[in-house]
């Protein structure tokens, strides 16, 4: 996953979290104003209307009472006193039509206690009417009989709603604690996303970005060897692997550069060693081959003579040696074939071996026909491995050898394997031994391999070494050689 992708789904994920929020609490609001506040809105309407009722069946109390008092034992009509109660009722049916048109009394007080009050006060017009025209004492204490009952119905009805209103409070509390509770829910889920977040930013981001300048630290420090962890495939990933491959391209660059200036430094030295050397080489020859010349055919000198003659040209061949070791290696390309070339190698090298009780399994597997590069190079890196092969062997036992052909990111190869059961070469010897004057044997000149790994880097090829072969009894070693079957070919 890309970083530019996880760093999107974090802030998706933040802005996700805060839509929440803000939609919770919109929702909240909305839902206790819904829940609460309109309930408790309609029911300040409907007591108001209750209460405006009840004062003014007092009110026709007051009067009727007023009316009974005054006429005393001098009965007079109603309309002679100016008390008009149907007036009064006719505005207090009207109020009771306002409470039957709204939903909330009904689902306060239910359908029937509206509609026992527009019965009672149908009675109490129908009882004032008789009243008004008789003015009969029992009449008025029937019609104010009715009105109370009226109010005891009104206040019966109050206190259902004032047992609604403590519900709806009670309920309003309960519904306060859930909504807090949900809250604190959705608050806790923002600080872990906030955390998760944080830990993903720290995971993605941080942590790559401290690997990298730690990595820069030892770079800078000069180590090369210890890489970047590289534990994603983003872009902070990606960093990491082309610093990793900067680094060994850096410390590559050095060991080149060193080991030119190793060699520079070498060449130098070979070339006055030789120019020295060969001088007095040439004349001690000369001396040899005269004196050689001016001895009996009988003569015991004439030995040591030869013997010198022979030292000294071996002596010339290792400073030629030394010489080409210090010197640019120049190839001469033209084809050859491969199993040709390790066969004529092997059978030089075969009776020798045999004559130490060696023996020789040479194997072929489908190596290249043709091949390009310089035969005569090749011949000599080969023989060096193989003769070391031979030489360091046990006696009795078997060099293994296997020519075949290989392909390694769609270049050919052929591969030469040559192993025996000989010492083992510790593992901080590996790259060591390819290194020009190095040697382990008394009698060494630590030539051989260093100008097989120059043939072979000349060639594009490769050089691996394995050992040991045997971990039980450690022992065994085995160089593979890996050349390209056409060095120009750049694929």
């Amino acid at each position: 996953m890309q970083l530019r992708t996880k760093l999107s789904i974090v802030l998706a994920l933040l802005v996700s979290t805060l839509v929440a929020n803000v939609g919770l609490s919109v929702w909240s609001i909305r839902f206790l104003e819904q829940e609460l506040s309109l309930p408790l809105r309609s029911m300040e309407l409907v007591m108001h209307r209750l209460f405006e009722i009840k004062r003014s069946g007092e009110n026709e109390i007051d009067l009727i009472s007023q009316v009974v008092d005054e006429s005393g034992s001098n009965p007079i009509s109603v309309h002679q006193t100016g008390l008009d109660l149907t007036a009064i009722e006719g505005r207090i049916n009207l109020m009771i039509n306002e409470l039957d048109s709204l939903p909330s009394v009904m689902l306060r007080s239910g359908i029937s206690s509206i509609q026992n009050m527009r019965s009672r006060s149908q009675l109490i017009e129908a009882t004032n009417e008789q009243w008004s025209n008789s003015l009969d004492e029992s009449d008025a204490r029937l019609l104010i009989q009715l009105i109370d009952e009226r109010h005891e119905l009104i206040e019966r009805i109050e206190g259902q709603i004032l047992d609604d209103a403590q519900l709806a409070a009670d309920f309003g509390q309960g519904l306060k604690t859930r909504m807090y509770s949900i809250i604190l829910v959705t608050l806790v889920g923002a600080l872990a996303i906030g955390l998760l977040m944080v830990l993903f930013i720290r995971r993605w981001v941080f942590s790559p970005i401290e690997r990298l300048r730690a990595g820069a630290q030892r770079m800078s420090r000069g180590n090369f060897d210890q890489p970047i962890a590289v534990h994603t495939n983003d872009e902070l990933g990606q960093l990491s692997e082309e610093f990793n491959r900067m680094g060994i391209l850096i410390r590559e660059m050095q060991d080149r550069k060193i080991e030119q200036e190793r060699l520079a430094a070498m060449g130098e030295m070979a070339q006055r060693t030789v120019h020295n050397l060969r001088t007095p080489l040439a004349g001690i020859r000369a001396l040899s081959e005269t004196t050689l010349d001016e001895l009996e055919p009988t003569s015991d000198l004439r030995d040591l003579q030869s013997r010198i003659i022979s030292t000294v040209d071996r002596f010339e061949n290792w400073l030629k040696e030394m010489l080409r070791t210090s010197t640019p290696l120049e190839l001469h390309l033209g084809e050859y074939c491969p199993q040709s070339l390790v066969d004529s190698i092997v059978g030089a090298h075969r009776s020798a071996g045999e004559a130490n009780g060696l023996i020789f399994n040479y194997t072929t597997d489908d190596p290249p026909e043709k091949a390009t590069g310089d035969a005569h190079h090749l011949e000599h890196a080969i023989t060096a491995i193989l003769s070391n092969a031979v030489e360091f062997a046990p006696p009795s036992t078997t060099i293994q050898i296997r020519i075949t052909q290989i392909a390694d990111n769609q270049k050919p190869y052929w591969t030469l394997r040559i192993a025996n059961a000989g010492a083992m070469i510790p593992q901080d010897l590996h790259r060591t031994i390819f290194r020009p004057y190095f040697t382990t044997r008394q009698s060494g000149t630590g030539i051989g391999l260093a100008m097989c790994q120059r043939v072979i880097d000349q060639h594009h090829g490769l050089i691996e070494v394995e050992s040991p072969l045997n971990d039980a009894q450690q022992a065994g070693c085995a160089f593979t050689l890996r050349i390209p079957v056409d060095p120009t070919d750049k694929a």
